[in-house]
């Protein structure tokens, strides 16, 4: 029976790239180190089923032996279609735990809180990662994880060009978290996942991440990564646990799963890449539902009484205008544009550009449109004019320039600067 593209995983490591689909897998071993060698090896598995499709019986029997023997990636199948799951490796997507933002933040304000801790710790490398991330409560770490913007359309490019559509995009540790972690009730403990040349440590308080810690290396490298472990997260002895994907070694603690297969663990997890807002769950529809038809009702209600009040007459009677004593009027007279714009140029960073500026002159207050390099800056600007001395300044609305080779943030600052 052949496998069904409908239900595939896709995992995608720097020594392999894995296949699974309807309990058959299929493995392409990389030859070239990094992202390349991994597209090479994924190419190569997608065009030995294409190539195989293309040969019928007749054909496949006058085939030299040796030509037969290339295409052993490949099995008689449809032409590829339908959704693919990938999960790709922390050698090309890390997870990380980012502090959490001290306040309540909507799904936009926790992408632009992410961006700037990434940029905080990783400096100007988080300029060209395509961010993903689980929403957290305020106070609480925040989980996450980038991939390269160039990786991430080449990903995209490779696997539509085969005639798949891509359901989710998640980073391996981040799956092996949630199906090993919280799960089956395993309380506090140390979490290994081991991949070939990197080595993940989460560390589970009553199954919730409390600390994560990745180093590159073999079981070697253990040792010092649970010494960390131990003076962050308070686990003293806790059960050591392992999760490996096909990885060779001496290893201290159970292992859980540890063949080339357990790459492609099924199952849900955030963050996912594709996952631009979270979905609103079902009483929210039911909500919005009962809302519109309330709406509907009121309109009806409302044509109703209306075409009753067009049925009555009433009389007009003219009422001339009392002239209203006058109450003493003080002009207030305009504050100079120019004065805002000497003090916006003149604390301005060159990782801030000027778009537009409108408001009232006569009341001070004034909305300001600008771009900035990334999210830190934005925020480093926004405090600084606040420290400037422009009263109840407040930041509008901020997006993401996708579009635009840079990417820059674009936003808009509300700023009243002073009574005229």
């Amino acid at each position: 029976m052949s496998p069904s593209w409908g239900s595939s995983i896709l995992y995608i490591g720097p020594d392999r790239v894995v296949l699974r689909a309807r309990g058959a897998v299929h493995t392409a071993a990389t030859t070239e180190p990094g992202w390349a060698g991994a597209l090479v090896a994924l190419q190569s598995l997608l065009d030995g089923r294409r190539l195989r499709r293309r040969l019928g019986k007749a054909e496949r029997a006058q085939q030299p032996a040796a030509m037969l023997g290339t295409l052993r990636f490949a099995q008689p199948t449809a032409p590829p279609s339908g959704r693919v799951a990938v999960v790709l490796s922390s050698h090309f997507a890390p997870l990380w735990l980012l502090p959490g933002a001290p306040t309540r933040l909507n799904h936009e304000e926790t992408r632009g809180w992410v961006e700037s801790q990434a940029a905080e710790r990783f400096g100007d490398l988080a300029a060209n990662w395509r961010l993903a991330f689980r929403p957290a409560p305020a106070g609480e770490p925040i989980l996450a994880s980038g991939i390269d913007a160039g990786h991430w359309a080449e990903l995209l490019h490779t696997l539509t060009a085969a005639g798949l559509s891509v359901a989710s995009v998640v980073s391996w540790p981040a799956l092996a978290l949630a199906r090993y972690g919280k799960s089956g009730g395993r309380g506090s403990a140390r979490l290994i996942l081991a991949e070939a040349g990197r080595l993940t440590l989460a560390s589970l308080v009553s199954g919730e991440l409390a600390a994560l810690d990745s180093v590159r290396g073999e079981p070697d490298a253990l040792t010092g990564l649970l010494a960390r472990a131990a003076l962050v997260d308070g686990l003293g002895d806790a059960p050591l646990l392992l999760v490996g994907s096909g990885v060779a070694g001496d290893w201290a603690g159970a292992v859980l799963a540890n063949s080339p297969e357990a790459a492609v663990l099924s199952g849900r997890a955030e963050p996912d890449f594709l996952q631009t807002r979270p979905r609103p769950p079902l009483v929210a529809w039911l909500l919005l539902a009962a809302g519109l038809g309330l709406a509907a009702l009121a309109g009806t209600r409302y044509a109703t009484l209306t075409e009753q009040l067009a049925t009555l007459t009433v009389a007009e009677t003219p009422v001339a205008a009392k002239p209203r004593p006058e109450r003493g009027i003080v002009a207030t007279p305009a504050r100079p544009w120019g004065e805002l714009l000497n003090r916006l140029e003149s604390q301005r960073p060159k990782q801030i550009a000027l778009l537009s500026l409108r408001g009232d002159a006569a009341r001070g207050d004034a909305r300001i449109t600008a771009e900035a390099r990334s999210a830190a800056d934005m925020l480093a600007w926004f405090d600084s004019l606040r420290a400037a001395g422009f009263g109840d300044a407040s930041l509008v609305q901020h997006e993401v320039q996708l579009e635009a080779e840079q990417q820059p943030v674009r936003f808009e600052i509300r700023l009243d600067w002073g009574t005229p």
